[in-house]
């Protein structure tokens, strides 16, 4: 009972904080999509952080550890260059760059810069956006689902997908950009927190690192080794695979994160900004990490409350360890502390979600209804901005209401992956390189998209011995070149300038 009503607690503070913050949305798009353009570095910072950082992390990534072993902390290596570049490097010129065209979303960026006259690469970054927010959206709701599950005693994983979008659709509905800013700079601490102190509490009441690794080496040795005994390809596809390296290549083509940037108050805050995702991320990969660990060494200790998650490992389960979290909470310390790891895990799963939610809504009703039909910035595309909002939340839940999925796995190998190779390239070059084209960024665009989205089909690990080719660092490369080619051949500048188009939503 303690336990429930903390975590309701939470919950109720959630949205609340949601709603109070819809009263200072003034009734223009650069608000709703934008926050008009007002965050300084801290909320930047840690909204940024926890959008990017979802459900992957506090299902996902524990039950990676789980299952892998050490080689999880890769993922910290993995993380920081992608955290570092977007804020260092892609930051503050895209932040001057949108205010300079009067751009509020990511599509609007490109075909302002490039001054579209046919609306061929907007409709395409809208497509990127619906195709690939719907997958990722969906793989929180499942996350969600399995989160709830685990931690209440009668309710199955479909309700648990229920309950969480819901919370969610909430506070996204009513309060756009400003409410999941303030709602996710509220969850990034609560994760943060959870992340440090009880992974600290496990290692001290269980005898620290040295339990792990006497437990481990007894099962299989190889779950104390950073690197697998592999060398040339199979090495050069661990480092650049989905546990490793091969994430930084996702950051700056991430439309959920990307939008703070283009809200930042002052571009020169940037640098502040990402010193504090830094630290912030650095502190929660090693958390997620350390207790996945954790609860590997006490299932394999035999403890009663593992029976589960020995089970599910026994049997081959790819999803096997991702409610460890919420199970040790439950089981290791007082409910009402407890409800604060719930709801650390939901807090991860809502802030991703609900600002997907917006930027995918902002394609629908900013880059299609508003830019291309209607034209002009009315009240009315206030409610079309919710009813897209309740639309894409509404599908997603249907794609994984009767389906458990590795989160892991997916987001990185859809959600992030589409999305870092579609807009990733095209982005850096036209922030970085003059010669960057229309052509060019309309080829790079097609290339990644197509490329990450088939690869997973097209290529088996297991038939090629077990190497993996993460889809994301063959999609961006490929598309980073394809880029640069057909721009040598068709370049042109792209430098910012006013945009006509932009001005009657930017105002409001």
């Amino acid at each position: 009972m303690t336990f429930a009503i903390s975590f309701a607690v939470y919950t109720l503070l959630i949205v609340a904080v949601g709603v109070y913050s819809a009263r200072f949305a003034r009734k223009s798009d650069e608000d709703y999509f934008l926050a008009g353009r007002s965050l300084g570095p801290w909320l930047a910072a840690l909204s940024a952080s926890a959008s990017s950082e979802s459900g992957w992390v506090t299902l996902g990534l524990v039950g990676w550890a789980f299952i892998s072993g050490v080689s999880a902390y890769w993922i910290i290596p993995g993380c920081m260059v992608g955290f570092l570049f977007n804020w260092l490097v892609i930051a503050g010129r895209l932040r001057t760059r949108a205010g300079a065209l009067g751009a509020l979303t990511l599509p609007d960026l490109f075909a302002f810069s490039f001054k579209e006259r046919f609306p061929i690469l907007r409709l395409l970054c809208v497509l990127v956006i619906l195709v690939a927010m719907m997958l990722y959206v969906a793989a929180q709701f499942a996350a969600a689902g399995k989160a709830f599950a685990a931690s209440f005693d009668g309710i199955q994983y479909r309700t648990g997908v229920l309950i969480g979008a819901a919370i969610v659709l909430t506070y996204t509905v009513i309060g756009g950009f400003r409410a999941a800013c303030w709602t996710d700079f509220v969850q990034a601490l609560v994760m943060v927190g959870t992340l440090v102190v009880f992974p600290l509490y496990l290692l001290l009441s269980q005898g620290g690192y040295g339990f792990i690794a006497e437990t481990l080496i007894e099962v299989d040795p190889s779950l104390l080794k950073f690197t697998p005994d592999k060398a040339g390809l199979a090495m050069v596809g661990f480092v650049l695979g989905s546990g490793a390296l091969g994430i930084n290549f996702g950051y700056p083509g991430q439309p959920h994160v990307l939008v703070r940037f283009m809200a930042l108050r002052d571009p020169r805050e940037a640098k502040i900004a990402g010193a504090i995702a830094a630290v912030w991320a650095t502190c929660v990969f090693w958390g997620a990490v350390t207790v996945g660990l954790m609860v590997r060494a006490i299932t394999e200790s035999g403890s009663e409350w593992t029976s589960g998650l020995a089970s599910d490992l026994a049997g081959g389960a790819s999803d096997a360890g991702e409610t460890g979290l919420v199970l040790a909470a439950i089981n290791m310390i007082p409910g009402a502390l407890s409800g604060m790891v719930l709801a650390a895990v939901l807090a991860a799963i809502c802030s991703t979600a609900d600002s997907q939610l917006v930027v995918a809504a902002s394609s629908g009703a900013n880059d299609i209804y508003s830019r291309l039909i209607e034209k002009t910035s009315k009240p009315a595309h206030m409610v079309i901005n919710r009813l897209v909002v309740f639309a894409l939340g509404v599908g997603a839940v249907l794609l994984v209401i009767d389906e458990r999925i590795h989160i892991f796995r997916f987001v990185l190998t859809y959600g992030w992956a589409v999305l870092g190779a579609s807009f990733g390239p095209q982005l850096i070059l036209l922030l970085l390189w003059k010669r960057a084209s229309y052509a060019g960024c309309v080829a790079g665009m097609v290339t990644g998209f197509g490329l990450a989205l088939a690869w997973p089909a097209l290529y088996d690990p297991v038939e090629h011995g077990g190497i993996e080719i993460y889809n994301l660092p063959l999609a961006f490369t490929a598309a980073l070149l394809i880029n640069i080619i057909v721009s040598l051949f068709t370049g042109s500048s792209t430098e910012p300038q006013p945009c006509v188009e932009a001005a009657p939503s930017a105002r409001g």
